[in-house]
């Protein structure tokens, strides 16, 4: 097998970025973008503002997966924290080391980012995900819940002030 190549995507990656995001959506049974979200998405990842980071791992030239973060800020600890929002390997490319690739890519932004920790959330029904990351020494953290506003709820908390 060829080396894995992972970097940072830039915009020039888009095509191969939305087929890789579309590709995870239908695997997690999700609507795909709209064509509004995948604009937003390109503006904000590779705009004049970016509000995350996108890796994408190849063999051959072929990108066969990605890794969206952003930091976010631990406050007690006075550090930024790594937040690993979506992984993703095409299911022809899994286990043949392309999420391990990305995921140490990560832990090495991190560290090189003076992070405090990576953090991220798996869904339940995900056991392969779970048994990978877990690998890898990762911790499910068991005292705290995920809580989430969707836009809706959002909008009307806001119209309550």
């Amino acid at each position: 097998m060829s080396d894995i190549l992972t970097r940072l995507a830039t915009r020039a990656d888009k095509t191969s970025l939305l087929h890789l995001i579309d590709a995870h959506a239908d695997f997690e049974n999700m609507a795909r973008s709209t064509d509004d979200a995948r604009e937003r998405l390109m503006r904000h990842g590779f705009g004049e503002h970016r509000r995350f980071s996108a890796v994408l791992a190849a063999l051959d030239g072929e990108d066969v997966g990605y890794a969206m973060t952003y930091e976010g800020y631990a406050s007690f600890l006075g550090r930024p924290t790594l937040y690993l929002e979506d992984i993703f390997v095409y299911d022809s490319a899994r286990g043949k080391g392309f999420g391990g690739t990305m995921f140490r890519f990560l832990a090495e932004e991190a560290v090189d980012r003076g992070c405090a920790r990576m953090e991220w959330m798996v869904v339940d029904w995900n056991d392969n995900a779970i048994g990978f990351y877990e690998r890898r020494g990762a911790v499910q953290l068991s005292e705290w819940h995920s809580y989430r506003l969707e836009e809706e709820q959002l909008k009307a908390l806001v119209a309550v002030a």
